[in-house]
């Protein structure tokens, strides 16, 4: 399974859902483009998940790409570490980890790493 995940996800993350928000929120009058996605990896959250199966609420990372009025397009998810460390300190680590892994992705994609990420 290691060396699938590598193969398909070589930053770490695959996509398990992804929904366009956009359509639903025209029909209301909006016209900002949003898609909406859940990512994770599956060998990291059996890991977690050995721990404490709570951690199945966030193994599933929410991530939004969306465009603000001025047209820029802005990649927005939640922090690994902050999630999974509310659930207790054995998986802090793991959840730092996934937010080096989260720093990486977004290095490729050639966006900004906050400094939360960049440790």
């Amino acid at each position: 399974m290691e060396s699938l995940v590598d193969t398909v996800a070589p930053f770490g993350f695959m996509i398990f859902y992804r929904s366009g928000v956009t359509p639903a929120m025209t029909a209301a009058g909006n016209s900002a483009a949003c898609v909406a996605y859940l990512m994770g990896n599956h060998i990291m959250a059996e890991r977690m998940f050995r721990h404490d199966p709570r951690t199945m609420l966030y193994a599933r990372l929410r991530a939004l790409i969306w465009e603000d009025p001025s047209g820029d397009a802005w990649f927005t998810v939640d922090q690994p570490s902050s999630l999974f460390g509310s659930i207790g300190s054995a998986l802090l680590e793991v959840g730092r980890e996934l937010d080096r892994k989260l720093g990486s992705l977004l290095e490729a994609l050639g966006a900004p790493i906050p400094e939360l990420l960049d440790d």
